[in-house]
């Protein structure tokens, strides 16, 4: 009995040590947010940029982690008061993950329910490479994937066979 008795608060120490870790601590990054303009989406004609910029935002994310943040949160979710500014990153687009290697981001988005026409798609490509080369300097390219492999095309329309080092439009953020 006694044995059970000592085991047991072994097994209770373990978890109450466990959790008295501390946790990874978030770090602040700055970056740059890439949005549509939500006149070019809906009319398809603006006189403008067919993107806008929140430029120099703080963002708080774990080491590893602020890749995928700002994609799958900050530029997934337009800020209020941002009327002019959509996002083209809505349910349709999943994340897998975002891995960085050699000047290189790799986001893998889940290939399921992944459609739209090529205006979609070119603004989809631009708001991503946008925020990401803008935003980290060791991201200098951006080569995406659909569910851990390479493609040549996101949405059926433009080609993703290399990386790239801009968007379909020219960010204005160099």
């Amino acid at each position: 009995m006694k044995k059970v008795i000592v085991i047991a608060l072994i097994l209770v120490m373990a978890v109450f040590a466990s959790g008295c870790r501390d946790e990874p601590e978030e770090l602040v990054f700055v970056v740059s947010f890439s949005y549509v303009c939500n006149e070019y989406v809906t009319t398809g004609d603006y006189d403008g940029h067919p993107l806008v910029f929140i430029r120099n935002q703080s963002m708080f994310a774990h080491e590893s982690q602020q890749y995928l943040m700002l994609l799958d949160d900050r530029l997934r979710n337009v800020p209020a008061g941002m009327d002019r500014a959509a996002t083209m990153i809505d349910d349709r687009v999943q994340f897998n993950s975002v891995t960085v290697r050699g000047g290189t981001a790799y986001v893998d988005m889940a290939g399921e329910d992944l459609f739209g026409s090529s205006l979609e798609e070119s603004l989809l490509i631009s708001q991503i490479v946008s925020s990401l080369v803008v935003s980290f300097e060791e991201i200098e390219r951006v080569r995406f994937l659909i569910d851990g492999d390479a493609v040549d095309t996101l949405m059926g329309h433009i080609d993703t066979s290399e990386p790239f080092e801009r968007g379909i439009y020219v960010t204005g953020l160099e």
